[in-house]
Order: C-alpha cells, then structure tokens, then sequence
C-alpha cells in the first residue's frame, strides 16, 4: 500500500506551546500517521513557529505543510488564509477538517473511523460531523450562525465543488449554512450529514483564559461577523454553493430557488432589538430594545472598551451584577473572567 495523504486538516496558528500540543494530541491517537498532513498557515517570519514546525517534520517526516501569509491583522482576519490552504491539499486526500490548534484528539484510531465512511454516499460527497455540536438540528439559518459542527469532517469532492471554506469569518458556520440549505432549501432527501458517535474532542470551548479586554474586543468582532455571515450576499452564496452540490449529486443541472432579499433584511434588523434571544441565549441580560440598542452602538465605538471594562469590575465589586445576571452559569462565567483581568 503506498502512502498518499487520505486526510487532511486545515488550521491557523501563532501559538505555539498550543500547535505542539495539538500535533501531539493527533500522534499518539492516529493509527496510520503516514497517511495524514496537517497544513498550517502562520503569520510571515514567526521563527517560533517555523522552528516548531522543522522539528516536527523532522520527527513525522511530510506531516505539516505549511503557508506564511501577513493577511491576519486580528481575530477579524483569521479566516483569510483558510482558503488558500485549499490549494495546497494534497490530491489524494479524501476527507478534510479545519479545526483550531485548541483541540485535542481524544478518540484513538479516529482515522480509522473517518476513513471507514468512504462510500457512504455513492458520490463520496458528505460531511462527518464530530463537535459538540453534531446532533442538533437547525430549524433557522441563525443557529448555523452559533452553534455550528465546528469540527466535521468533509470529502474533498464536497469542497472541490464549493471551492472555498469561508467568504467571511467562520469556516464552520459558512458550511453550516450551505449544508443547511441542501435540506431546507431542496429537500430532505439532499441531507448530506453523518454524525459519528465515537470521535471526541477537548478544546472546542472558544475564547478559554482570554484576558476581560481581549474578550470584549472579540464579542465586538462575532456581532459584526455575524451580521456580515448573515447578510443577504453571503446567505445567497450558501445557497448557490448548496445548488452546485446538489448539480453534481443529481448530475444535472436542478432549479434554482432564490432567497428572499427583503424577508433577510427584515429579519436580521428585527432581531437586532433582541439579538442575544434570537442568538440561543433567552436568558441574557441585555434583554430589552433599550439595551440591545446601548449594545449595539458600542459595538462600533471601540474607545469605550476601557472605560466598559472597569464599569463591569465596579459593579462586580459591588454585587450589582450578580443581580442583573440571573443565569448562574453566565454569572460564573463573567466572574472567572474578571479574575483574569
């Protein structure tokens, strides 16, 4: 048997501590290493990263490709590169993942089991979902937006069709939204899903041990993502990618059916007066028009992170959030996080 790639997995990284990790999370619970790469993009001259790297394939010879890119300015950017990673898969692959180097393989021989799935579908196109997330069921376009199968696996032929993981933040949540679209949008019989029942991961939990401040600035980021993921331009591409799966699933060309840019529209602005219900979180406490609307303008007034930050210590101090926060496992969370301030 020779040893051509089979399984690809896409990812940025500046950390390295983590990358390692990560790398030596996959090893240990891989059955044939030979015939996975890792391909990474890292920002230009990170020697940390790029010695990391050398010494690695130095131990696992051909398992990390990688791309050095200066495209990521902040978290904003981050999914800039992912695309590009794309073009540098390996021919052979099969099946491909974009995860976080937060991850940690937990399932050994999960290699085995993806590459168990070939044939599932007689096409070979279909998706393996493995997060946290892989058994729900997405009844509004919204909930690809937040709670999305961070970590599935898909066929290389799924993403030589849709050439792109993402036109926007979030790999996850753009897929998400076109695999959503193939059943909602066509049919049931077009849900291209498997949700494996063995693989696990640790670290699927995001923004973990993030400083008060980088926090903030990153919820900022999400609210604009969001809007921009569900704007009536980037819900049309979902779409159109879906169809062009569907052309190729049926081998012939199907009909086409538009979405509605003024039902979009209405209901994104709509939602922004409650956003945090309509975004899984009803018991949140920026609950009313009046705060939606605070939230919202200071999601495009940056210099107010400061002062946010010091008002919310204040009150915390004081026990004045613990009465405005009702939800106990949000009140914890926002305490812990204060401590790492």
């Amino acid at each position: 048997m020779n040893n051509e790639k089979l399984i690809s997995i896409h990812l940025n990284s500046n950390k390295p501590d983590s990358f390692e990790e990560f790398i030596l999370s996959l090893v240990k619970n891989t059955n044939s290493l030979e015939l996975i790469e890792v391909i990474v993009s890292i920002d230009k001259d990170d020697f940390k990263m790029l010695n990391l790297i050398h010494k690695i394939n130095n131990e696992y010879s051909g398992l990390i490709k990688k791309i050095e890119t200066d495209l990521i300015k902040s978290f904003s950017d981050a999914w800039k590169p992912l695309n590009l990673l794309l073009n540098i898969t390996s021919p052979s692959v099969k099946y491909i993942s974009c995860m976080s180097d937060d991850i940690r393989f937990k399932t050994n021989n999960w290699d085995v089991i993806i590459l168990g799935y070939e044939n599932y579908f007689s096409d070979n196109i279909f998706r393996i979902r493995c997060s946290k997330y892989k058994k729900e069921s997405y009844n509004d376009i919204w909930e690809c937006g937040y709670k999305p199968d961070s970590y599935a696996f898909y066929t290389k032929k799924w993403l030589d069709i849709t050439k792109i993981w993402n036109p926007c933040i979030g790999p996850d949540t753009f897929q998400e939204c076109i695999s959503y679209y193939m059943r909602k949008q066509y049919g049931k019989k077009y849900n291209r899903d498997i949700v494996d029942k063995n693989i696990t991961f640790d670290g699927q939990e995001v923004s973990s041990g993030m400083k008060f401040k980088n926090r903030i600035k990153r919820t900022r980021i999400y609210y604009k993502a969001f809007f921009i993921l569900m704007s009536y331009k980037m819900q049309s591409l979902a779409n159109k990618k879906a169809y062009e799966i569907l052309c190729v699933i049926e081998s012939k060309n199907i009909r086409y059916k538009k979405l509605s840019y003024l039902k979009i529209t209405y209901v994104n602005f709509i939602r922004r007066f409650n956003f945090f219900y309509h975004r899984g979180s009803p018991n949140h406490f920026i609950n009313s028009k009046l705060k939606n609307m605070f939230f919202y303008t200071w999601c495009y007034m940056e210099f107010l992170d400061t002062i946010l930050v010091k008002i919310i210590i204040f009150l915390s101090n004081k026990g004045i959030v613990d009465k405005i926060v009702k939800d106990k496992k949000k009140l914890d969370q926002i305490k812990s996080i204060i401590r790492h301030e």
